[in-house]
């Protein structure tokens, strides 16, 4: 059948608004910057962008990443994998659709390939590809209206996109039908077989129904028509909703297959770059909102309202930020918001009522650095636009101030080593040594957290090593300040904490605070070069290993422990073994393993500085996640991070729970 007079116009017509739509949301992403300290020039920011991609076709593991992630999307398998038979059908169906169906007969219409619609081979794809579409199109609905998965946020766009796939599916069936009436061979012979069988009961309706003579080649052309513009509505719309997700996801997967993290070190004091980067603008768009994160956020768990929940507040950020930086057109075109006060006052909330523990980073099957995003949001609202909670300022104050979070003389930083027996005469501030302790802010002036510092220095003195402490000349790491959306307040505590590493000459800095250790390797590393940074588990390891440290069993027959991953040390950072092979080179000692373990531990709620934002809700997930270790039957919950200690000794004390609470390092001193 040729192509009805005007058609092409109407393709053209089509093209031209999908293209401007890719076009504005091209404009969008490079409005980010090159990285968090630096903007660049447009040439330079299209050469950062696709350098990337360039560098991950030509990879080994292309191929691999291609088929495996993108086509065949694999990383939906991780999570849940019932979502897996709902998604790929989708997809599958889709592109054999539109890439053979459509296209192909186009093309054959142009005279670039030779193709007969009643091939069999071509027949027989379209109505298979189209049973596959509708079979995940059914899947969907099933799971959104039927079994009405709380973690699903369904909004009007969706509603259009699921009825305009339907429409448009059912109307290429019976276009079809109707194709084949219009023709005078015979229908049984053809390979379309959903076709066939809608030509059968058109023809015997019209026969039982209506006796007339019914001009079939015209019925076919008017639903032809209808058929061919909710197609291309539903082909304009995709740029401009949730379905740009096709190329935002595809994006996303190739360029955080390699680790670009360092795109978000720094902060920009004079405020011209913008808090995003390139890539985490296209993560914006990357988002399917699947609920995935929702499934696994403790302070959605706490709260279940919309506002904070992650893929809630990605898509409430990329309106936002698309009405900041997008130019005006591309804001009307992509639906930017010119939010309220209020609006952006909600927002703050949501953003700030996080722990930043990272658990939905690792659930993502798109592959969205979520935590990197949470911190850019957090100085949008913070730095940008001055919202945040009102127990910020006094964090803020107190380190710019007496540089510790607390507000406390910084010169009563080391008055815990007051209480450290078998101190050397000269004490544990010396003007040089090859280690450094840096003991943090928490450490050094929590009551619940100050046998911390008094056991590690304790087992470092017996062990023989040569470390010091900065005592009174330590500052806070600036953590705090960070994840308050606060760094360009950090920048001069890292000026300040290097040149005192320097001054010691120091080659080794050990932390007990996961969240100093993260943030003195992410962010101080780059001013340190050779510095070695590790945790006090790793380094008591090598220490064990060496057999400076010989260990005892306990005082008990059997002592039945169970360890909680800090979030920064795990899953922020990759450590999960050192603690274990400490704790299991402790002789006598029943080891039991909890199921939310390692990169599916759950934070203690302390975490991102929750407690200044929402006190309430830090305890309420300290309760659930300390109850949650019960199950083990472990007589001694172990942990290896002073604010983990903290929460879970408060959460015992609520619970009246039956479980120690122990750092590692007083286990160990406990054996020594």
């Amino acid at each position: 059948m040729e192509y009805p007079q005007y058609f092409s116009l109407v393709e053209i017509l089509a093209l031209l608004i999908f293209s401007l739509g890719l076009y504005a949301n091209l404009a969008f992403w490079l409005r980010g910057g090159l990285s968090r300290t630096r903007e660049g020039g447009m040439g330079e920011k299209l050469f950062h962008l696709l350098g990337p991609l360039f560098k991950t076709v030509f990879r080994r593991d292309f191929l691999k990443l291609l088929s495996l992630d993108v086509l065949f999307q694999r990383t939906l398998t991780r999570e849940d994998p019932t979502r897996w038979p709902m998604h790929f059908p989708l997809f599958l169906g889709f592109c054999i659709l539109f890439f053979i169906g459509s296209l192909g007969d186009q093309f054959a219409q142009w005279g670039w390939i030779e193709l007969d619609k009643d091939a069999r081979w071509f027949a027989f794809t379209n109505d298979l590809a189209g049973l596959i579409l509708l079979a995940g199109v059914s899947l969907a609905l099933h799971r959104r209206y039927i079994l009405r998965l709380s973690y699903l946020k369904t909004f009007f766009e969706d509603k259009v996109v699921v009825v305009l796939l339907l429409v448009s599916l059912v109307s290429g069936y019976v276009v079809e039908g109707l194709r084949l009436l219009s023709t005078q061979s015979p229908i049984e012979s053809r390979a379309s077989f959903v076709g066939v069988a809608l030509a059968g009961v058109f023809s015997r309706g019209v026969s039982l129904y209506a006796p007339v003579n019914l001009d079939w080649s015209a019925a076919h052309l008017l639903v032809w028509w209808f058929h061919a513009i909710v197609s291309l509505t539903f082909f304009c719309y995709i740029p401009y909703s949730r379905l740009f997700h096709l190329f935002g996801t595809s994006l996303t997967l190739l360029i955080n297959s390699q680790n670009r993290k360092a795109d978000l070190v720094g902060a920009d004091p004079s405020g011209t770059v913008p808090n995003f980067t390139i890539k985490q603008l296209i993560e914006l768009s990357g988002c399917t909102r699947c609920g995935e994160c929702l499934k696994v956020c403790e302070t959605y768990k706490d709260r279940t309202v919309d506002p904070i929940a992650p893929a809630i507040k990605l898509k409430e950020a990329r309106r936002h930020l698309l009405h900041k930086y997008g130019p005006d057109w591309v804001s009307s075109l992509l639906g930017g918001r010119n939010c309220s006060q209020q609006d952006l006052s909600t927002m703050s909330e949501a953003t700030f009522r996080c722990t930043l523990c990272g658990y939905c980073t690792r659930v993502c099957p798109s592959k969205i650095d979520l935590q990197g995003i949470w911190y850019s949001l957090r100085q949008e609202y913070s730095t940008a636009l001055g919202l945040h909670p009102k127990g910020f300022k006094l964090l803020k104050e107190g380190v710019v101030k007496e540089g510790n979070i607390f507000s406390y003389p910084n010169v009563d930083r080391a008055m815990w080593a007051d209480f450290v027996g078998d101190l050397p005469p000269e004490g544990i501030k010396k003007p040089r040594a090859k280690v450094m302790y840096f003991v943090g802010c928490v450490s050094s002036f929590s009551p619940l957290a100050q046998d911390i510092p008094q056991t590690f220095t304790s087992l470092l003195i017996k062990a023989g090593v040569d470390f010091t402490i900065l005592g009174p000349d330590e500052c806070c790491c600036g953590f705090p300040l960070m994840a308050a959306g606060m760094k360009e307040q950090m920048l001069g505590l890292i000026k300040y904490n290097t040149e005192k590493v320097r001054e010691l000459g120091a080659d080794t800095i050990i932390f007990n605070c996961p969240s100093c250790y993260m943030t003195w390797r992410q962010e101080y590393s780059p001013h340190l070069p050779g510095v070695s940074m590790k945790h006090s588990t790793e380094f008591l390891l090598e220490l064990i290993r060496e057999g400076k440290l010989r260990l005892n069993p306990p005082q008990q027959d059997t002592l039945k422990v169970t360890y909680h991953d800090p979030c920064d040390l795990g899953r922020n950072q990759g450590v999960y073994e050192p603690p274990r092979e400490v704790l299991h080179s402790i002789p006598g000692l029943e080891f039991r393993e909890s199921r939310n373990r390692k990169d599916r531990a759950i934070c203690c709620g302390g975490g991102g500085v929750l407690e200044s934002a929402d006190p309430k809700m830090a305890t309420d997930i300290s309760y659930k996640t300390y109850d949650s270790f019960r199950e083990t039957g472990a007589q001694t919950l172990v942990t290896a991070c002073p604010q983990c200690k903290r929460m879970f000794q408060g959460a015992r004390k609520h619970l009246h729970g039956p479980m120690e609470v122990m750092d590692i390092t007083e286990l160990l001193l406990r054996c020594l």
